[in-house]
């Protein structure tokens, strides 16, 4: 996994093809991935607490060979039993709402105990503006927004998590990305389009993306734009404020029709997104995907986050973009995305 990709991490194709899913099933491979690593994170451990993984054959996951896999299984099956028959089958208990983060749950209630205060308070609800309200300040804030949907070109260093950057130059249009990075065994292109992507390594050798390769590579480029006002449903709603990174933030909140929930913290003050989260239900709890947009700048008339981190359940996939040019309404190489022969 930790060699999955330099730049998107699309380490899908092994498990694709050592599937032994008994609960979990009708998922693609970066669902079923997605789900297999908010259990992990949900115990603090890695893959193989348990997947069988030896140094000649290497991850094995369609063993069954340890308890703890078994015990996994009842684990899930007791997962799905109660949100289906205590919650209307909404994922409200997870792993997680356990184990939380270890792989013993703590049963014992911290001793000694404060006493609390009676009657026990009740928090008061902040006064939040309507949705109107905050989409306006978004869009004033960002400028002239139609530059924003124009082609551009982005160059800055990728740093992944093992905090060694990379240099990177991206060409992005639409649902169209050509990637350059240059690592320490050489230049690395990715390219990906509407259906299909690939690769070329240093020595010139091009490998295709898988089908769920591709679906990764749009998942996380999504993850890494801010959304535009537009975007921004009518029925969606002011749900609370908080506090993120010491930026008082009002959060927006909405559903998109495939079922994921979305939450968007815009900063008071300057009315530009701070932070983006993606919450996916599975039959074993939500998964959550996380975008922090910071420094943002005037990119030739309207404003652009030019640090970007993604965290996700897999701490490998998420990494840090700082940007040191943004070039909005570029004009891209006209071979950019046309696949060498």
């Amino acid at each position: 996994m930790k060699k999955a990709a330099i730049i998107l991490a699309l380490a899908l194709a092994a498990r694709a093809e050592q599937k032994n899913v008994q609960l979990l099933t009708n998922m693609s491979d970066l669902q079923l991935q997605r789900t297999m690593n908010m259990m992990r994170a949900s115990l603090g451990v890695h893959c193989d607490f348990c997947h069988v993984v030896d140094e000649k054959t290497g991850w094995q996951f369609d063993k069954d060979d340890k308890k703890e896999k078994k015990t996994a299984r009842e684990m899930i099956a007791m997962v799905i039993k109660i949100n289906k028959e205590q919650f209307n089958g909404r994922a409200e208990v997870s792993c997680w709402t356990c184990h939380r983060g270890s792989n013993r749950p703590v049963s014992l209630v911290t001793l000694p105990q404060t006493p609390p205060p009676f009657p026990t308070p009740k928090p008061e609800r902040p006064a939040l503006p309507a949705l109107d309200e905050v989409v306006k300040k978004y869009t004033s804030a960002l400028g002239n927004v139609a530059r924003l949907t124009t082609p551009r070109i982005l160059k800055g260093t990728r740093e992944s998590f093992d905090n060694k950057p990379i240099s990177i130059d991206v060409q992005e249009t639409g649902s169209r990305w050509h990637i350059v990075a240059d690592t320490p065994t050489g230049q690395i292109e990715q390219v990906v389009t509407e259906s299909d992507g690939w690769s070329k390594d240093a020595k010139g050798v091009i490998t295709p993306f898988s089908p769920s390769q591709v679906e990764n590579f749009h998942e996380l480029a999504a993850a890494l734009t801010a959304p535009l006002p537009s975007a921004i449903p009518a029925d969606a709603r002011v749900v609370g404020k908080e506090a993120v990174n010491g930026m008082e933030t009002f959060i927006v909140g909405y559903r998109t029709p495939d079922q994921v929930r979305h939450r968007l913290y815009f900063n008071v003050a300057t009315g530009l997104l701070v932070r983006m989260v993606a919450i996916r239900e599975t039959p074993a709890g939500v998964v959550p995907q996380q975008t922090d947009f910071d420094q943002w700048r005037d990119a030739g008339g309207a404003m652009f986050p030019f640090k970007v981190r993604t965290s996700l359940v897999d701490p490998w996939v998420g990494s840090t973009r700082l940007y040191s040019t943004v070039t909005l309404d570029a004009k891209l190489d006209k071979d950019a995305f046309t696949k060498p022969k």
